[in-house]
Order: structure tokens, then C-alpha cells, then sequence
């Protein structure tokens, strides 16, 4: 019996550590979900809202009451105005979570997604293009 008894305590010991490890090991899978972060103008990611803007019919109210108005705009020569929206989900890597990786290591990977809604001179939309990045603003002066 006593062989028995010790058994019992080495099989609890081994239970006991194999649950420690899955906890650890599922606190390690959930943390970088737990972390996803977003940002921007989340209606581009829907194809239905955007399928709604037409071409040479759509005013710049008709996309601001969908899309929200942008948070970039530039003009072109011709006088026509480019609203930019930009929607990033960044979700941090493994190397995130390692303090002296990390600083070598990027630690986020991010997924951008853009659209421009170009407008002509009368605020009627002139082109749609998805993936275009918005221009760096010119230094004033």
C-alpha cells in the first residue's frame, strides 16, 4: 500500500505542474489577442458602405454621412479635393513580449487599409481609390 500512496502523490505532482503549464501556455496564446488594437475609419472595411458611393452621382455629403468625414484631405490642380481614410490593425508579434527583443525586433504587425474619395470642383465624387496612401504634408513657408 505504501508504494501505492507514494503513486498517487507523484501522479498529483505531475498533474499538478502539466496544469501550470497549460495555464502558462494559454495565457501565452490569448495575450497577443488580447492586444489587437485598431484604429481610423472602420466603415472602408465594409464593401457594402463603400459599394454605396457612385461615381460622377455621390456629393461630398452623400460619403461624409456614410464614411464620416476623413481626417487627411489635399487638393490637386485641377481643383479638384481628395478626402483620405485610413483604418490599421496592429496586433503585437512575439517579440513584443520580450523586453531586449523587442528594441531590436518590430514588435507590432500592422494592416493598413486606405481609400481616397476624389472629389471634382463641385464636390461630386470623381474617383475611388482603394490602397492609396495619403501625401506628407509640404512644410509651410
Amino acid at each position: 500500500m505504501a508504494g501505492t500512496g507514494s503513486q498517487l502523490f507523484e501522479g498529483e505532482v505531475f498533474d499538478g505542474a502539466m496544469t501550470r503549464w497549460l495555464n502558462l501556455l494559454t495565457v501565452f496564446l490569448l495575450l497577443p489577442l488580447s492586444a489587437c488594437v485598431s484604429a481610423g475609419a472602420r466603415a472602408i472595411t465594409d464593401a457594402g458602405m463603400v459599394s454605396m458611393i457612385e461615381v460622377d452621382k455621390s456629393t461630398q455629403a452623400d460619403v461624409a454621412a456614410l464614411l464620416g468625414y476623413p481626417l487627411a484631405t489635399s487638393r490637386g490642380d485641377q481643383g479638384e479635393e481628395t478626402w483620405h481614410y485610413t483604418w490599421v490593425t496592429a496586433i503585437p508579434t512575439p517579440a513584443a513580449f520580450v523586453p531586449v527583443v523587442k528594441a531590436v525586433i518590430p514588435s507590432l504587425h500592422e494592416t493598413p487599409r486606405e481609400l481616397a474619395v476624389t472629389f471634382n470642383r463641385d464636390g461630386i465624387v470623381k474617383s475611388l481609390d482603394r490602397g492609396r496612401v495619403p501625401p506628407r504634408p509640404r512644410p509651410a513657408g
